[in-house]
């Protein structure tokens, strides 16, 4: 009840100041910029037939996701600087470090912004999935698709990068370097071989495209979008959730022993409030020679596995409700060697499978927004089971 309370009066105390935006300090020459965001919510979690995980933590409960303040410094002369720390992952980082997705620093990083090629170092968010390099913010979910939650690949990295945009910014091209222990990084975690990954990227437009879903500025001309990302690493050793010892157990795996190649399309589309989005993200997992996987995968007669999945997401924004609905279909596949073997080489395996409803009230023009967010998981064809609960969740999203 304490905790109840607590959440309500800190909403209480927000909303006097609904009105007040992004704080800018300048001198003429320099400035800072300070913003943040609040994302909170109740989320109910039914147990299902079969779940292994009911009695061991708790369904339903109220959640403070996001408590996060972001400082950008702009100096003359093309040099920029960004940190961007999550306060509501502090706690959770002290008592698991090597959760990768709880790690409070999200940005730390520097730019040099010049008419040649731009230049990024520092810790910072990867371009590499659509659905994993949007902010929360403009997105009208309170969850991210499974396969852009950070458990399958880094988020965030510690390294270098250049990028440019070429025909009024309707071509971007990224191209860098980074430590491949993505955010465990900032744990400690590193490989033994100190070998680095490298990823690249490259995305065309019809015209000047926003990081955002939903179209909120009710475009008179249709904008659409098409883009492309690779990943490279070279590994010793496992990092994840997922054992990876065999191929059976491969589950939130994000580095093995050996190679791994990671690949994404993805498409966009915006028109009169409508919007669209597609992504597809795959990577070849090349066990290293005389290692346990590598046995494993022998009885397959194939020297890697593969994991991924795809999203479809479609949306609509109406500015006389000041509102917007969402549905998004998404599928993960962690192992295709985890189900059933099929000697034509199908894509088997487990199938993480749901489809996800949203709908969003803007209460204010831009500083608080009531959303609503409900995940329907869909039963794995092999096992008629679900693999996972139902989520519902309802909350707030206060920027600032």
């Amino acid at each position: 009840m304490k905790k109840i309370s607590l959440y309500i009066a800190f909403v209480a105390l927000l909303l006097p100041l609904a009105t007040v935006a992004q704080f800018t300090f300048t001198n003429g020459n320099n400035s800072l910029e300070l913003s943040g965001y609040l994302i909170g919510f109740y989320q109910y979690r039914p147990k299902f037939t079969g779940d292994p995980n009911a009695g061991t933590y708790k369904k339903n409960t109220f959640d403070l996701d996001d408590a996060r303040f972001n400082i950008k410094g702009f100096v003359k002369g093309g040099l920029k600087f960004e940190v961007e720390i999550n306060f509501a992952d502090i706690i959770a980082f002290i008592q698991t470090p090597t959760d990768q997705t709880a790690v409070p620093l999200t940005e730390a990083h520097i730019n040099y912004v010049n008419p040649y090629v731009n230049i990024e170092a520092g810790y910072f968010k990867l371009p590499f999935s659509p659905s994993s390099m949007i902010d929360k913010v403009p997105s009208p979910f309170l969850a991210r698709s499974t396969v852009a939650t950070g458990t399958y690949f880094s988020r965030r990295d510690a390294g270098a990068m250049i990028y440019k945009d070429f025909w009024h910014q309707r071509i971007n091209v990224y191209a860098g370097i980074c430590s491949g222990d993505g955010e465990l990084i900032l744990a400690g975690v590193t490989d033994p071989n100190g070998k680095p990954e490298y990823f690249g990227r490259v995305e065309i437009s019809s015209a000047y495209y926003r990081k955002e879903e939903l179209d909120k500025r009710n475009l008179a001309v249709p904008l659409a979008r098409i883009g492309a990302d690779v990943r490279y690493n070279d590994k010793t050793q496992f990092t994840g959730a997922g054992t990876g010892s065999t191929a059976y157990a491969l589950d939130n795996v994000m580095n093995i022993d050996g190679k791994k190649v990671t690949y994404g399309v993805d498409a966009a589309f915006m028109w009169h409030g409508f919007s669209a989005q597609f992504e597809m993200d795959w990577s070849n997992n090349y066990a290293a020679p005389g290692t346990p996987l590598a046995e494993q995968l022998l009885q397959y007669n194939t020297k890697y596995y593969r994991d991924g999945g795809y999203l479809v997401q479609a949306n609509y924004y109406s500015k006389k409700l000041r509102s917007a609905i969402s549905a998004r279909y998404d599928e993960m596949n962690p192992s295709d060697l985890a189900g059933d073997y099929n000697s034509s080489g199908k894509f088997l395996g487990i199938q993480q499978r749901t489809m996800t409803f949203a709908y969003n009230f803007f209460a204010l023009p831009t500083n608080l927004t009531i959303k609503i967010h409900y995940a329907l998981r869909l039963k794995e064809p092999d096992t008629n089971m679900k693999w996972k609960e139902d989520e519902l969740r309802a909350g707030f999203q206060y920027t600032f």
